[in-house]
């Protein structure tokens, strides 16, 4: 049976066929490292499990071919992938400006959205996933998330995949931090986790944002949450029920995973931006 290689080896192999001169890694041991290539070139290499996304996010970077996102410039199927550098870097999420910040991500996420290539798994399976497993894993973990916001979550998942409106290659996770300031272009999406499903999907990234901030005052962030979510349906021309639907029965899911993972801080605070997204006006 092959053994996947060790990441060292690996790492040290790519270094020389690239060319590359590695700077501290962002995460310390796991990467991604900033590093420059052939002396001048600012790219970001980066180790990925191979069994995973892997092969979806490089399938999405090669047909999004730099519109819109980081350029691919060589990868490795044993999980690594050559990225350009967004330089300077600057991540959307510090605009002061969130009415702004949140058009521009708009911007981007239209670009983005392209018709299907292939080869990338859909919202319907993905979240099917989810709603099969609910609640099971919250049972599992002593129900840190009351049943009915699961039940509703789940009866939501169950309606909306089977009745997308489109089927669109889609970014996964556009939330502000994943928009950097760059030269190539004024602003460059980074960490695809490409879907194919209907718009409204991959918006709720950001509506969500900043849980920590909206729960500080639950009626400002409540305020917040609405503005957001009116000022995104008008802008990208999405269903409103839809929208207030995925981002409320996302936000539950990702609220479970955060107890799985053993950060109940994180968990509640998603649990209380979910009761929030409920409660939208659309």
């Amino acid at each position: 049976m092959n053994r996947p290689p060790d990441p060292t080896t690996l790492l040290d192999e790519l270094v020389e066929r690239w060319e590359l001169a590695l700077d501290d890694p962002i995460h310390a041991g796991i990467g991604p490292w900033p590093a420059t290539r052939g002396g001048a070139d600012p790219v970001l290499l980066r180790l990925s499990d191979p069994s995973g996304r892997f092969t979806e996010e490089v399938r999405s970077l090669i047909h999004w071919d730099g519109r819109g996102t980081v350029r691919l410039i060589d990868h490795d199927p044993r999980g690594a992938t050559l990225l350009e550098r967004a330089v300077p870097g600057t991540p959307l999420l510090e605009e002061r400006d969130e009415d702004a910040a949140l058009r521009l991500a708009a911007d981007l996420l239209e670009r983005l959205w392209i018709p299907d290539p292939g080869g990338i798994d859909s919202v319907e399976d993905e979240v099917g996933r989810w709603a099969g497993t609910m609640a099971r894993r919250n049972r599992a973990e002593a129900f840190p998330i009351e049943e009915a916001l699961i039940d509703e979550s789940c009866r939501l998942l169950r309606e909306l995949a089977p009745t997308q409106r489109e089927q669109i290659l889609l970014h996964g996770d556009l939330h502000l931090g994943n928009a950097l300031a760059a030269e190539r272009e004024p602003w460059l999406a980074i960490d695809p986790k490409p879907l194919i499903g209907e718009r409204e999907f991959d918006v709720t990234a950001l509506i969500r944002g900043k849980q920590e901030e909206l729960i500080a005052d639950v009626a400002a962030g409540r305020e917040r949450v609405q503005r957001r979510f009116d000022l995104l349906s008008e802008r990208l021309g999405c269903d409103r029920e839809r929208l207030k639907g995925w981002s409320f029965a996302i936000m539950v899911d990702y609220a479970l995973w955060c107890f799985e993972i053993d950060d109940p801080e994180l968990g509640h605070q998603q649990v209380v931006t979910a009761h929030m997204l409920q409660a939208l006006r659309t």
